[in-house]
């Protein structure tokens, strides 16, 4: 298993950052952009996907999921993110999943947006219990450019969750080199 990526998710994700963060009652924002995949058996390929998110979560909400992560790992993590509703990302055409939190926060003039989805999982790929279930989780991270208006970012379809006791932080690690990059992406 490849390490797509070994971040400081408290920084990005997990713990209270502190730049600003939009209320709990923002209106909805709608974003679409493309999703090209850049090794394993996706490089090459590019499929257009929407995201739509109607609540960003507070502080609370994510020292409480990172807490939860750090304490007894990413079963329970997945288990409390099931329950959570921060609207949908789908790839265009398709239902897609639920995003469970969402983060917003400014970087000078870059608005960076983090997702965190509990992905749904086929019932084939559930009952055969290959390596794809340690990796129950979708990440999307976009950073928009504002003078541009438009932004790039990372895509993680199958990530794995995780809080390295050894070194102190989190870790997030994709499924084998499938990873997506997000271009174009645009607010609607």
């Amino acid at each position: 298993m490849t390490k797509f990526a070994i971040l400081l998710i408290g920084a990005a994700l997990l713990a209270p950052t502190i730049f600003g963060q939009q209320s709990e009652e923002a209106k909805e924002e709608r974003f679409s952009g493309v999703a090209m995949g850049t090794g394993g058996a996706v490089g090459g390929s590019t499929i257009q996907f929407d995201f739509r998110v109607t609540h960003y979560a507070t502080d609370a909400d994510v020292q409480a999921l990172a807490t939860l992560l750090k304490e007894k790992g990413q079963d329970a993590l997945r288990s409390a993110m099931e329950k959570l509703d921060a609207s949908r990302i789908n790839p265009v055409g398709s239902v897609g999943n639920q995003i469970a939190v969402a983060r917003k926060r400014q970087e000078g003039s870059n608005t960076i947006i983090t997702i965190v989805t509990a992905r749904n999982m086929s019932f084939a790929e559930l009952y055969h219990g290959g390596r794809s279930t340690d990796h129950p989780f979708g990440f999307l991270q976009v950073t928009l450019d504002k003078e541009k208006k438009e932004g790039t970012g990372k895509i993680i379809a199958l990530a794995r969750l995780g809080f390295n006791k050894k070194k102190g932080h989190y870790e997030i690690e994709s499924y084998g080199n499938q990873y997506l990059r997000a271009v174009n992406v645009r607010p609607q």
